[in-house]
């Protein structure tokens, strides 16, 4: 007579085999503890890489399209230039005023938050940059312009009577709603 064969079932495909094995003859299984957790988190670890890739092969082909912002302004600045500006003589508290026209000669929309405006020599060298607050940044459409006015504050004379530039320091994805600053 032969001695009863103890049996257990394969974890993975409920196959009937020997309790001594170590690997299932049907699925090729190891029946380790560290096989079983292997087989079943091998698939998991192979799934989150081809996500982990996908999403960085995203971010490296949509660069504009991954950032929480919206697109990045940083290789539009020049679609926004600010071709007429004027420096408003002083109201009734000695502060001067520069309005003018952003134009966007893009494709995209871009909310203006941030000014910079030049003084310059006649010989075209730097003499002052100033920083004015934006109160409303604005939104300038693709292929449109939109007007500004903002305070310079006070100005000495020789900067009163310099040339004016002016450019869109910084400004963010138009299609996304005005955030806190």
């Amino acid at each position: 007579m032969s001695t009863p064969v103890e049996t257990k079932t394969c974890a993975m495909c409920a196959e009937t085999i020997k309790a001594a094995a170590k690997k299932c003859p049907f699925c090729q299984t190891r029946l380790s503890f560290f096989g079983l957790w292997w087989s079943e988190l091998g698939a998991g670890l192979v799934a989150l890489i081809w996500v982990i890739a996908a999403v960085a092969g995203a971010a490296w082909l949509l660069p504009d399209w991954t950032r929480s912002e919206g697109r990045s302004f940083a290789g539009h600045r020049s679609e926004l230039p600010v071709p007429r500006i004027a420096l408003d003589g002083p109201d009734q508290r000695s502060e001067f005023w520069v309005s003018g026209y952003v134009t966007n000669s893009g494709t995209y929309p871009w909310r203006v938050r941030d000014l910079e405006v030049r003084f310059l020599n006649p010989d075209g060298s730097l003499l002052e940059v100033r920083h004015p607050h934006l109160d409303n940044p604005f939104v300038v459409q693709p292929g449109g312009e939109h007007a500004f006015r903002v305070s310079v504050g006070r100005l000495l004379e020789p900067v009163v009577r310099a040339d004016l530039s002016a450019r869109a320091l910084e400004a963010i994805d138009g299609n996304r709603p005005p955030g806190p600053d």
